[in-house]
């Protein structure tokens, strides 16, 4: 187990150790867990190889899993069924999986550049939000501290498209906010 995990197998949520494989089979759960045993039982060889092929298997599904980037959002929200798993155990698992996400991005990237794609993705999603539900451009300078100006002191984007027609320039996510309110002036080329 990694010093990273130490701590976290305690928090680990699985509530149907007898559910369908996923990533990992049961034999790979208990060997991350070093639970039973398993390890005692095998080869340093053996170690190694079972250690390499999880890692292939969970690249893939680090691959993989951007194609729930995919999926409607209604599918997304029947992911985890409430007679499946409680309110506290969905928690934990979406906390074990922004934690797991942070872990991987961590290993290869510093907290800046972490910071910066996840403020882009709230502030995307509050630009799509506020466009979509409320008709108005959210002008955000840090989505991530909650930054985000409340509704009635946004400008609408018919204003935001009437300072675009009349020459000024407008920044990129007010492009998007137009995109995603469907009053772009140019959508094809947006920016």
């Amino acid at each position: 187990m990694s010093d990273n995990a130490e701590g976290t197998a305690g928090s680990i949520v699985d509530f149907d150790e007898e559910r369908e494989r996923g990533i990992l089979t049961p034999h790979d759960r208990a060997f991350l867990l070093d639970e039973d045993g398993v390890r005692e039982e095998m080869t340093d060889n053996a170690i190694r190889q079972k250690r390499y092929a999880i890692r292939q298997r969970f690249k893939n599904a680090v691959v993989d899993i951007q194609y729930l980037l995919l999926l409607e959002e209604e599918d997304l929200g029947r992911l985890f069924d409430g007679d499946e798993v409680d309110e506290y155990e969905l928690g934990e698992v979406h906390g074990s999986l922004m934690a797991a996400v942070y872990h991987l991005i961590r290993a290869e990237a510093d907290r800046e550049d972490i910071l910066a794609i996840l403020n882009v993705l709230v502030a995307n999603d509050v630009t799509r939000e506020y466009a979509e539900e409320h008709g108005v451009y959210p002008p955000l300078e840090d989505a991530i501290a909650f930054d985000v100006p409340p509704v009635e002191e946004c400008p609408s984007l018919e204003a935001v498209r009437a300072a675009l027609v009349d020459g000024d320039e407008i920044p990129e996510r007010a492009h998007m906010a137009l995109e995603y309110g469907g009053i772009h002036p140019n959508p094809e080329g947006g920016l």
